[in-house]
């Protein structure tokens, strides 16, 4: 190599490697400092575009994992509403099953039906109150939501909630029903005690026999009654009369009214009265005794009650009259008549009982007849057939005791009594009615041989009544409904819970192979750099001692010149 000043030819090559050097030694510790590899482009092109977009989706991930967590957050909340909402309708279930029973009267049912009504009413509260950072979840407005599960566009699941108040929650139930008539084989029978007998009241009154009177005539009279004469002393008044008259022992009674003046004669049997009566103002005469021919007088006004209808008379009424007026108070085919033995039968027809009571204290008894209820039976034996099974009746059955056959002969039907005696037969399936093997049956109930044919009706909860044994069983079905109309929607939560879980799995798995992917590209190798560091320092150390000594090359000329 020639020797040259101008030109240090050596010195710019260890200028090179010094400034190489220098580049990788720098390189290195920014990639110490930083931990990453790559922190330009520069240092690696492809594997920034990979790092980057490996970030992007390990981020992404993370978010992802995130959303599917408030996912999972918000069925739990919705379904936790839903199992309270579950609860509420089994006890609504609960409710309907004992008004349905035939021990619960109509005041139970109006008690079980407040909280029937409290417990629906509960139910909208719960679909109208459950949210979830200010969303209502039960109320019908979350349907269909997305959420975004993955890191790219477009990757999400979509769920939703239905309406689950009183008013959206729905059911159905099948029902067949028979209302039956006026029961003809089944009446009631109010039989009194024998009456006093026959009651004759004087024709005019006798103010002679009043206190304040005369008396009998002078020289006294003589009256014969039922072939017995009784003396009368003059001036005998009206009760003197009297004790006489009971003193003879003639076979009747005799009462004396001061106010009217009058002479009363009472007997259980006929009363024959001759000879002088005229004078304690009698008439001659024989009257029959009263029950026989139906035509005594009652002394005294009475009032009483015959189911639930006043029956009134004034004093000295006919008996007559008076039955006339309980039969019609009794109703359509009853009857109220005087035996021959002198009792009263009050009688009614269809079913219906026959209830008695006073209004006027001592009415009934003036009748025969004792307040209470007389109980509608059967007259006779039957039977009818439901749904092919026969259901025996003996006589002497009421009305609830025909019911409780039915509805424990496993006949598919249910029976209960209407308001007015009748029967009422209801089922969620046909019901197929016919006369049994005594062929009296059907008459006797009121029912007519047929098949009911069973709809399906559908209804909200809040529709719901269990005011009736009726209703209540229209309840029961449509509470089934509800309660899987309410299973259904936990289901898909259910299904929804377990997706976000795998799904949250899933993104695990993926963010953490993402992130290990992402590390190799760009994560710094720190024994391999701190190798490299160490390398170029000693290079550049080395490179600035030898570019010293090139540096010293040219004044070797000197020598020369010298």
């Amino acid at each position: 190599m020639a020797l040259s000043v101008n030109t240090n030819i050596t010195s710019l090559g260890v200028q090179k490697n010094l400034n190489k050097a220098s580049d990788a030694l720098s390189t290195a510790m920014n990639r110490l400092s930083t931990g990453k590899k790559i922190n330009s482009a520069k240092d690696d092109a492809a594997g920034m575009q990979i790092a980057n977009r490996l970030g992007n989706q390990v981020k992404g991930l993370n978010v992802a994992i995130a959303n599917a967590a408030n996912g999972t957050s918000i069925a739990q909340t919705a379904e936790g509403a839903m199992q309270e909402s579950t609860n509420t309708l089994q006890r609504l279930r609960e409710l309907a099953l004992q008004a349905a029973n035939g021990d619960k009267s109509d005041a139970d049912r109006v008690s079980l039906q407040q909280e029937f009504t409290a417990k629906v009413g509960e139910l909208t509260r719960i679909a109208n109150t459950t949210t979830f950072g200010g969303r209502n979840l039960l109320d019908g407005t979350f349907n269909n939501v997305a959420f975004q599960i993955g890191a790219n566009a477009n990757e999400t699941i979509s769920f939703g909630m239905g309406d689950t108040s009183a008013t959206a929650l729905k059911g159905s139930y099948s029902e067949a029903t028979v209302n039956g008539a006026a029961l003809a084989g089944i009446s009631a029978t109010a039989t009194g005690a024998s009456l006093s007998g026959a009651k004759v009241a004087s024709g005019a009154a006798q103010t002679a026999l009043q206190t304040a009177g005369a008396g009998v005539a002078a020289g006294g009279a003589t009256i014969n009654i039922n072939g017995k004469d009784i003396a009368l002393t003059a001036g005998d008044k009206g009760a003197a009369v009297a004790a006489a008259i009971n003193t003879a022992n003639a076979g009747v009674t005799a009462s004396w009214d001061e106010t009217g003046g009058k002479i009363s004669l009472s007997s259980p049997a006929a009363i024959n009265v001759s000879g002088g009566a005229t004078a304690i103002g009698i008439a001659d005469g024989k009257t029959a005794a009263a029950p026989a021919t139906g035509a005594t007088t009652l002394d005294a006004a009475g009032a009483i009650s015959v189911n639930g209808k006043a029956v009134t008379w004034a004093a000295n009424a006919t008996i007559t009259s008076v039955l006339t007026s309980i039969k019609t108070a009794v109703g359509t085919g009853g009857d109220a008549t005087i035996g021959s033995d002198g009792r009263i039968q009050v009688k009614s027809a269809g079913g219906a009982d026959v209830a008695l009571s006073n209004t006027t204290a001592g009415s009934l008894s003036s009748l025969g007849l004792s307040a209470g209820t007389s109980q509608a039976k059967l007259t006779a034996d039957t039977s009818i057939s439901l749904n092919g099974v026969e259901v025996k009746f003996k006589a002497g059955d009421n009305t609830d005791a025909i019911v409780s056959s039915i509805n424990s002969a496993s006949t598919g039907a249910t029976a209960s009594k209407n308001s007015d005696g009748s029967l009422a037969l209801f089922s969620k399936k046909d019901i197929v009615v016919a006369d049994g093997s005594a062929g009296t049956g059907l008459a006797a109930l009121g029912l007519t041989a047929g098949s009911s044919k069973a709809t399906t009706l559908e209804t909200t909860v809040s529709n719901l009544s269990v005011l009736t044994a009726a209703s209540s069983q229209q309840a029961i079905q449509a509470l089934e409904g509800a309660m899987q109309q309410i299973d259904s929607q936990r289901s898909q939560l259910g299904a929804v819970q377990n997706r976000f879980d795998s799904t949250t799995a899933n993104l695990q798995s993926i963010s953490q192979n993402s992130s290990a992917a992402k590390g190799r590209v760009e994560d710094a190798d720190f024994s391999a750099e701190a190798a490299e560091l160490t390398k170029q320092q000693t290079l550049q150390q080395a490179s600035t001692a030898i570019l010293a000594q090139a540096n010293q090359l040219p004044s070797a000329v000197l020598k020369l010149l010298q």
